[in-house]
């Protein structure tokens, strides 16, 4: 899924950002494994350029359980434009 953002910089710019799924995976928070599906988000702006973005660009993954209402279980990716790794869980 493709969708269009507006990226809080000094001077706000617009972006296009993709979700997509990576597949499946087991989480293991405290207390138990929880299955979750992979999803990745990575800014995206036309077929030529995305591979070089996309290497550049920090990956951010989010792990949600299936289920209705879907549940959050980890967040991994970039807290800042200096690249710091946060994990929420």
């Amino acid at each position: 899924m493709v969708f269009r953002t507006v990226a809080a910089t000094p001077k706000p710019r617009v972006i296009d950002m993709e979700l997509i799924r990576d597949g499946t995976t087991a989480v293991s928070p405290p207390g138990g494994k929880l299955d979750a599906v992979v999803l990745s988000l990575r800014p995206t702006v036309n077929w030529l350029l995305d591979p070089i973005i996309q290497r550049v660009a920090p990956s951010t993954r989010f792990f949600i359980q299936p289920g209705a209402p879907p549940a959050l279980a980890r967040f991994e990716g970039p807290r800042n434009y200096a690249r710091q790794k946060i994990r929420l869980e």
